[in-house]
């Protein structure tokens, strides 16, 4: 060890009393110690540490914030959980891998529960180890912290977590930042103090040299002290860097020989002293020279990665690992495994000595290029070390699982951080291969491992260097992170993206190449939003140009996605002409891969979809059945559900409810994940939840009034069950394109098995669900719920005699969805029916049948379903009519039938009811009751 490594602390010892004194109070929860760089808070908390273990105070190790990995709070409590016991850091990673898996699969209340839950686990920890001894952690550099965008949000989740600590104290320093104006918001004046270091005075600079002299046995001379005291202006780390240089005999001849009268003109010129002494630092010995300079861009490193980046032998990296601790400005970090320069010597050296020997970068690039190079390898081989230790989880004992998990954790971690380092070299090395690369990596990320926060910090790194990107890049840039953010559950950040792009958009010319692109994206953003007509425009201007450059691997999607926004728009014959207009460009490729394959796949379970909603169920089947057939053959059990979920819902539609239960809980037997498949799941009962709902009626011919028919009330609590756990799934995922309509079927589920029992409870909870349902489908654009749930609110009114409102309820429908009335023809059928049943109840028989005759054909053109089916309302209305007498009945019907005179069926069923009616009066006649 040499004598450096020996030196103890001096020249803050106030300080260091303080806040040992400080740390013994029970009522404090956090000092803060604030101070430019390079004023001694590093050195601060490395006394402090040993100070506090000498009188048995439970200290961590010093965790420091200037590293690429705390990117938010959680970075720095894993940090924190690394100090307790190891079955607390081992589980704290699975939990927080847990967490970060979620953050886009759970709704933002759901995400938030599951945060606070995780932490409560570490407070648990903290306090349960807090109740053996005082437990104080040192946090260091606290000012880098999470991302600067969310840096408030990061310490007020801190500040949260030390308020809930009982015997426990943190001690954080850094440089002036928005870490204090939040924890003074947050605390008592009891609880938090704050520390200011500066600069010292002349006299402590004198003391300060004195007691190093005498530490490290050599003597700088009066000369030298003097003019160290005048040039340093009291920085510690000015003081340092001169002591270090004398004491290694490699001090600046200028320091050293001209007079202090004259060094101040030759500093003017150079930048100052701080950049005079930084840049000296490339006058040390030939391998530390390198080492520093490496470090001040690439770190922390260990001796393995400084052998491959500076080209040394495996001996001499070691030697140089354990030397480099010798110097002041290099500090160890991650246990001391790794090691980095202290932040303010970084910032020297990036500002004043890569500025003089490396104008033109290229040094830069070269060392950039070695290290991508080198990153890129050993993310390559932790990748196997990961699929050996999954081998072994399913392998070994369940009491080593957990283990395994640990490591594997560990090894994603690692690699995350590998990554971040290969890509941002890249970048730097080549804005043109590197960029390419970035955009392979982090989309291959996005698609298939979909670990949205990391997303996150690899588009950050790309952003980095955006202002230097071609206009083709920026572009592509901006397009891939649009297509991160449309995974979003949050509606504004869609609206802002379709803003920002159709800004690009009206900037770009005819010609780009990304245009395609932009307006895939733009399609995408405006189908989540479901504005399906603007989807569509974008969707087919992007089919257009793919089709016009002859893009045959892209055709099939993009006629995919455009076909099925025909359909969203009940257009049909379109949807129909552009599914099948992707399926012929597919059939060209000879040798079709898995993407093609699935494409393919989805194009064949969207025609099923479409067949089935026009009533031809022969080929909806056969295409199902294509489509799963296809699914099968690239092993993919997720969308294998989503086929077989699409045929029950068709099946449910035809009253086939006891095939359409089996194809439900087939699907369901696919799900073994809930993070994963939690919208196949919340799908699949859904519609489990209508088909018991739909199968619950209890068939009686002689119902003449809904409000008469009588529901199978376990069937109905059936329907009740799966409809709930579909909401459930909705509400915590945050699937919001879901919420409008299991809301408004779940009310309707609720109101009858209310009314049935005479529930009053149930019946309002319907009401508050329906409006609810009204309200968020209005919210997200989903016009088909809108309506649907407008039409209940009207017959919930209607069964329960109010009918007051429901004709305001008709006059809305009309008013605000007028533009709807040729797309959801059965609820605007509906509305009308309903009107007319008003009617009929206050035997207003004219005006009841002339409702009927508007609206039966709306709901015949449909068809219905369930309760709502055509067959099921023709009945109700025969029933009706066989209640008046033989003459009013002959009249209405012959109404009936003069107005549905371009309705053949209908015409047909008029006539049937008129014989009916014939026969009736041959009998006794019926009047209304």
């Amino acid at each position: 060890m040499s004598e450096l490594d020996k030196l103890e602390f001096v020249g803050r010892e106030e300080h260091l009393n303080r806040i040992i004194s400080l740390v013994q109070e029970p009522n404090l929860h956090v000092v803060l110690v604030e101070g430019r760089g390079g004023i001694g808070k590093t050195w601060l908390l490395q006394a402090l540490q040993l100070r506090l273990n000498q009188v048995e105070i439970g200290t961590s190790e010093i965790i420091d914030c200037d590293m690429p990995v705390f990117n938010d709070a959680e970075d720095l409590c894993t940090q924190i959980a690394k100090q307790l016991y190891d079955s607390t850091y081992k589980e704290w990673l699975l939990r927080l891998r847990q967490l970060r898996e979620d953050e886009n699969r759970l709704s933002g209340i759901a995400y938030e529960q599951e945060r606070r839950q995780l932490e409560k686990f570490l407070v648990d920890k903290i306090n349960l180890k807090s109740s053996q001894q005082r437990l104080v952690f040192i946090i260091d550099t606290v000012e880098k912290l999470g991302q600067e965008e969310v840096r408030e949000k990061v310490w007020k989740y801190i500040s949260d977590l030390c308020h809930q600590l009982d015997n426990a104290v943190f001690i954080l320093a850094g440089r002036p930042s928005i870490a204090r104006q939040v924890l003074e918001n947050s605390f008592k004046e009891e609880e938090l103090t704050c520390l200011e270091l500066n600069e010292f005075t002349n006299e402590d600079v004198q003391t300060y040299i004195l007691s190093k002299e005498e530490q490290l046995h050599f003597t700088l001379g009066q000369e030298l002290v003097k003019k160290i005291i005048i040039l340093s202006g009291g920085s510690p780390i000015m003081i340092e860097f001169g002591v270090e240089y004398a004491y290694r005999e490699v001090i600046p001849d200028w320091l050293e020989n001209e007079n202090i009268e004259t060094i101040p003109g030759r500093l003017e010129k150079s930048g100052g002293f701080e950049a005079e002494m930084v840049r000296h630092i490339t006058q040390l010995r030939t391998s530390m020279d390198q080492l520093t300079l490496l470090l001040s861009r690439i770190y922390p490193l260990d001796s393995t990665d400084i052998a491959n980046l500076l080209e040394l032998s495996t001996e001499d990296a070691q030697k140089l690992f354990i030397d480099a601790q010798s110097y002041f400005f290099i500090k160890p970090v991650i246990g001391g495994s790794q090691i980095a320069l202290h932040d303010i010597v970084r910032d020297l050296v990036e500002k004043y000595v890569w500025a003089d020997i490396d104008p033109d970068e290229e040094w830069r690039k070269r060392d950039s290029r070695i290290a991508a190079k080198y990153f890129e390898q050993k993310d390559y081989q932790l990748g196997p070390q990961k699929r050996s230790l999954e081998v072994q989880r399913y392998s070994d004992d369940s009491h080593q699982v957990a283990n395994i998990e640990f490591l594997i954790e560990e090894i994603k971690q690692l690699r995350e951080f590998n990554t971040t380092r290969w890509l941002w070299n890249a970048l730097y090395a080549d804005l043109t291969t590197g960029f390419q690369t970035w955009y392979e990596v982090t989309n291959t990320i996005r698609t298939q491992a979909k670990k949205f926060s990391f997303v996150n910090q690899l588009l950050a790194i790309a952003k980095q260097f955006e202002k230097d990107l071609d206009p083709d890049q920026k572009v592509q840039l901006k397009v891939f992170e649009s297509r991160v953010f449309s995974a979003l559950k949050d509606k504004s950040t869609k609206e802002d993206e379709v803003r920002k792009l159709e800004g690009i958009l009206s900037e770009q010319s005819s010609n780009s190449s990304l245009q395609a692109d932009i307006y895939n994206v733009l399609g995408m953003l405006n189908t989540k939003l479901h504005l399906y007509n603007e989807a569509l425009k974008y969707q087919q201007k992007c089919l257009s140009i793919v089709q016009g450059k002859k893009l045959s691997s892209a055709i099939p999607n993009v006629a995919n996605q455009v076909g099925y926004l025909h359909r969203q728009l009940n257009n049909f014959q379109e949807a129909e002409k552009y599914y099948k207009l992707g399926w012929d460009a597919a059939m060209e490729v000879d040798t079709p891969d898995k993407g093609l394959t699935q494409v393919m796949a989805s194009i064949q379970n969207n025609l099923g979809f479409l067949y089935g909603q026009q009533k031809d169920y022969v080929k909806a089947e056969q295409c199902f059945k294509a489509a799963i057939d296809m699914w099968s053959s690239v092993e993919s059990e997720r969308e294998i559900a989503n086929a077989e979920i699409a045929s029950a819902t068709i099946l449910v539609d035809n009253g086939n409810y006891v095939k359409a239960k089996q194809l439900l809980e087939r699907a369901l037997s696919r799900c073994d994940n809930e993070e994963n498949d939690n919208q196949i799941l919340c799908r699949a009962y859904f519609q489990l939840g209508l088909n018991q709902w739909f199968s619950a009626e209890v068939v009686n011919e002689a119902v003449w009034d809904v409000t008469q028919v009588q529901w199978d009330l376990n069937l109905l609590s059936l329907a009740q069950d799966a409809l709930e756990k579909s909401l459930k799934l909705a509400e915590k995922y945050g699937l919001e394109e879901e919420l409008p309509g299991i809301l408004h079927q779940i009310a309707s589920v609720y109101w009858h098995l209310g009314f049935q029992t005479g529930d009053r409870t149930l019946q309002e909870q319907a009401l508050i669900l329906n409006e609810r349902s009204y309200q968020t489908s209005l919210e997200y654009n989903d016009m088909r719920y809108a309506i649907d749930s407008l039409v209940g609110k009207a017959e919930f009114d209607y069964y329960a005699k109010v009918y007051n409102h429901i004709s305001d309820y008709a006059r809305e429908l009309s008013d605000r969805f007028q533009s709807y009335q040729n797309i959801h023809t059965l609820y605007f059928g509906r509305i009308l029916r309903i009107e007319g049943d008003v009617a009929f109840q206050e035997a207003n028989y004219d005006f009841a049948f002339s409702k009927y005759a508007q609206g039966i054909p709306k709901i015949f053109q449909h068809g219905g379903f369930g309760p709502y089916s055509i067959k099921h309302e023709l009945n109700l209305i025969q029933k009706k009519i066989e209640r008046l007498p033989i003459e009013l009945s002959k009249n209405l019907i012959q109404q009936l039938k003069s107005q549905w005179k371009d309705h053949k069926a209908l015409k047909e069923w008029c006539d049937q009811q008129m014989f009916l009616t014939r026969i009736r009066a041959t009998k006794q006649p019926s009047s209304h009751a």
